[in-house]
């Protein structure tokens, strides 16, 4: 094999909207275990103590928080990496780039030109992540293009291009950016900070919790949120603050959805969606509201169940309900308030909303996150504050009522792009997919359940002890001293007092995993419990129990084959008064049946005081326990082509998301996978 340079200039359009949604495959040399020797080079060293002195430094003055660094370089096709000829006649070029001590790196480039069928990938040389391919849909009006960060100190930029091709492409790397700061997680290297609790906790705000993004502009992280417009067009706009994109190049900007844990305790986040690219199309500095309207390059894929927010835009101060955010960076956390907010200024006049969190803080990265009100509408996103975690002081959005007109062009206000056809909307509902949203009660069996709810807000509200929906007994109360006015229960058997009720359900139940999350709704604390699960026809078993608020709380909790499951405390601690999922409880199959009927029997629960409390049982649920051998996804026992087609069709779109198709546990359905499934049926 021999080294060349291309000499044929590039002749090709770039498209004026282009998919940047990125996906993790291995590169051609990787695929093809290629191994030949190429050019890499050494950055400067990185003073990451001075960086950190800086950064406290800037604590608190409207500044993004920043996690690397960036060098000015000029690393291009013409003058830096090492050019391959293969036997095919197909043509490599690779660049190695090393930044000693760096968590992870990225690249940004002020030339990026691809032909048609060439590929460019970006991985870490050490590590096992590869992020790819980027193709000529990413040709960008200004020749522009960033990545999101990769694990390592030591990566690998690589173009491929077929034999066919003999054209030349622009390529040039014009900043190298080193995180000094483990962002991502991706050494499990964590702050412990009070900025609320982890969203895995809350069931209240999950549609809201759906819009929030942890955007990185390069070396600096805010957050923001996927926001609706009066059209329902799903056009992608996204809500930050202007202080996290001023004098940035949003084409170099990524947005990560759903970085959260997947438990109330955890405190890593998942990274695997995520869309580059964006345009700026409204902004007011921080003289007035500090306002950005972005526009991603792309649409979120519908299996993300991307969530555009709602927005109020009313003068008047609004009633706070909750702030979603990403703190530091962390995974995605949730502040609440039920206080009205007050007007104040950051710098202008009465630009902004100011309250004081009753639970939880922000922190550096929580810029531009959204505000929202006690109807769950957008009303200001964060410019920043005092409101430091759990420390109790002041924090100040942006006034979305402020944000909507311009003095300026037109254009420059939220309105032009939120209201194309002037409908003077004053609040607009959120949506998932264009369709209309109405707020209330779903469930049929609520005292205050409403027949038009399309999601549920959980203000649900059941017959509490032995009390009807309108609060009257309807049994005998004993020796009980009972008010009609008081909180409704049962006797406690002492004749004193009442005690509290309990309504257990299933809230979740997942097929593909074998696991039912029982959910309790208690009026009272909760010191120990025991119940039954029963599946028809019995061929399950239950195998382990965990998560939920009795792990939360530190509860011992046991099970057995057959469905029983006792928890207790033994720390003194108690499951407070609340609406929360208890466990989850994981099942095995051992039997070819798969569709169970799953119920709830036996119930024996106690308050603090070691007094039986009243429980109430929902209905049994349709449990469909998918087959557990990897790759089965049409769920009939084997492997083979029929699998394929079902795979095919979901990453075509054509088919039901199955969570069993993602056989790499990327987090993605795509081609990688439909090639994991083929070499499973060829025995590779």
């Amino acid at each position: 094999m021999k080294k060349i340079k291309l000499l044929f200039p590039l002749a090709v359009l770039y498209t004026g909207l282009f998919a940047v949604i990125n996906t993790f495959e291995d590169s051609f040399t990787r695929k093809n275990n290629i191994d030949i020797p190429f050019q890499s080079i050494t950055m400067q060293g990185v003073d990451v103590d001075a960086l950190i002195r800086e950064d406290k430094e800037n604590l608190g003055n409207g500044i993004p928080k920043r996690y690397a660094t960036s060098f000015d370089v000029d690393l291009g096709i013409d003058n830096s990496g090492t050019w391959e000829v293969m036997d095919d006649g197909s043509k490599i070029w690779r660049l190695g780039i090393y930044s000693q001590g760096a968590f992870g790196m990225k690249v940004l480039f002020d030339a990026y030109l691809l032909p048609e069928e060439a590929e460019l990938y970006v991985f870490s040389k050490n590590e096992d992540m590869s992020i790819g391919p980027y193709t000529h849909k990413q040709n960008h009006a200004d020749g522009t293009f960033g990545i999101p960060l990769v694990k390592s100190d030591h990566i690998v930029v690589e173009y491929y291009q077929p034999a066919n091709i003999k054209v030349t492409p622009q390529i040039n790397i014009n900043k190298v950016l080193h995180a000094y700061i483990d962002i991502h997680g991706f050494y499990d290297i964590t702050e412990d900070r009070n900025c609320g609790e982890n969203v895995a906790c809350s069931s209240t705000f999950d549609d809201q919790e759906n819009s929030v993004i942890f955007l990185d502009m390069g070396g600096y992280i805010c957050s923001a949120a996927l926001i609706n417009n009066t059209s329902q067009d799903l056009t992608p706009y996204v809500l930050t603050a202007y202080h996290c994109v001023q004098g940035e190049n949003p084409n170099y900007f990524t947005f990560y959805f759903d970085h959260q844990t997947s438990g109330c305790s955890g405190n890593s986040g998942y990274y695997g969606r995520s869309i580059s690219g964006s345009d700026l199309k409204a902004s007011r500095n921080m003289n007035s509201s500090d306002v950005a309207l972005l526009e991603m390059d792309d649409i979120p894929p519908s299996w993300w169940d991307a969530y555009y927010a709602g927005w109020r835009r009313n003068t008047s101060s609004p009633t706070i309900s909750a702030g979603i955010h990403h703190p530091g960076g962390d995974p995605m956390k949730i502040n609440y308030d039920n206080d009205q907010a007050y007007s104040c200024s950051w710098y202008g006049s009465s630009t902004h909303w100011c309250l004081s969190w009753d639970e939880g803080g922000t922190e550096g990265g929580s810029s531009g996150s959204p505000i929202f009100d006690n109807n769950k509408r957008i009303v200001g996103q964060l410019t920043g504050g005092s409101g430091s975690c759990g420390s109790g002081g002041t924090d100040y959005y942006g006034k979305f009522s402020t944000s909507w007109n311009s003095s300026g062009s037109s254009s420059s206000s939220l309105e032009y792009w939120l209201d194309p056809n002037n409908t003077n909307q004053y609040t607009l509902d959120g949506t998932y997919d264009g369709a209309s949203i109405v707020y209330g009660c779903t469930d049929s069996g609520a005292c205050n359940y409403e027949p038009d709810a399309t999601n549920n807000d959980g203000s649900c509200e059941y017959a509490q002890g032995s009390c009807n929906c309108n609060g009257n007994p309807t049994g005998n109360y004993c020796d009980c001293n009972y008010n009609i006015e008081d909180e409704c229960g049962v006797c406690d058997g002492d004749g004193s007092s009442c005690a509290g009720s309990v309504t257990l359900s299933f809230s979740s139940i997942d097929g593909s995993a074998g696991t039912a999350e029982v959910h309790m709704q208690n009026d009272v604390p909760i010191a120990g419990f025991q119940f039954v699960i029963n599946d028809s026809p019995n061929y399950l078993d239950l195998i382990s129990i965990s998560e939920g608020s009795s792990a939360d709380y530190g509860f011992t909790v046991s099970s057995s084959e057959s469905g029983t499951i006792v928890g207790f405390t033994l720390t003194g601690t108690n499951i407070p008064a609340g609406s929360q999922a208890l466990l989850v409880a994981t099942f095995e199959n051992n039997n070819d049946n798969q569709t169970f009927d799953l119920c709830l029997s036996d119930p024996v629960f106690s308050d603090q005081n070691a007094n039986g409390v009243s429980v109430t049982l929902d209905s049994c649920v349709d449990m469909y326990f998918s087959s557990s051998l990897p790759g089965d996804l049409n769920d009939d026992g084997l492997v083979n082509v029929l699998d394929v087609v079902v795979l095919v069709n979901i990453v075509l779109g054509l088919g039901e998301a199955n969570p069993a198709g993602d056989l790499n546990g990327d987090g993605l359905i795509n081609v990688l996978d439909v090639v994991i499934l083929v070499n499973m049926i060829l025995g590779g």
